[in-house]
């Protein structure tokens, strides 16, 4: 894919979860389509690909946040570093590597953003509601890797069969 092809599914991937994702909650929880999309970029791309969608990812989520620029960035680029250590350790063929890897760039993620909003002064909610949504969100985005990573793959292989 091209670097203006993924920069305009990242657009609206994060438009989307902005708008349309917290409709879609489950326990709290919603899907972080932009943390899914950068875990399945670093999976399948390497973690250079990831840390870089990492960083325009958060930006974007940044921007349509009322909060500071940065702290979405910030945590993104932790849950893509965690997968690219992750990918360059274990075998590709497994589903349960990518979602492992999901949940925990999801869980380093809300760690992130909670430290950031208590650094800057934000409002926090209770640590227990934190860490029932942040768990939640940990399930969601798992399976949300997962069915993307397998689907992706499919894809992959079928561009790759001679016609």
């Amino acid at each position: 894919m091209s670097g203006v092809l993924i920069s305009a599914l990242m657009l609206v991937l994060a438009l989307v979860q902005v708008t349309w994702a917290p409709h879609l909650q489950l326990y709290g929880a919603f899907p972080n389509l932009v943390l899914a999309a950068v875990v399945c970029m670093t999976w399948l791309r390497g973690p250079r690909a990831g840390l870089v969608w990492a960083c325009v990812g958060g930006l974007l989520l940044d921007l349509t946040a009322p909060g500071p620029l940065g702290p979405h960035a910030l945590a993104l680029l932790v849950g893509a570093y965690a997968v690219g250590f992750w990918v360059r350790n274990v075998s590709h063929a497994s589903l349960i590597q990518p979602a492992v890897a999901a949940a925990t760039a999801s869980g380093l993620y809300s760690l992130v953003l909670i430290a950031a909003d208590d650094t800057l002064g934000l409002p926090l909610p209770p640590l227990g509601l934190a860490f029932q949504l942040a768990a939640a969100a940990c399930v969601y985005n798992a399976v949300l890797v997962t069915v993307s990573v397998a689907t992706l793959r499919r894809i992959g292989a079928r561009r790759a069969e001679p016609a």
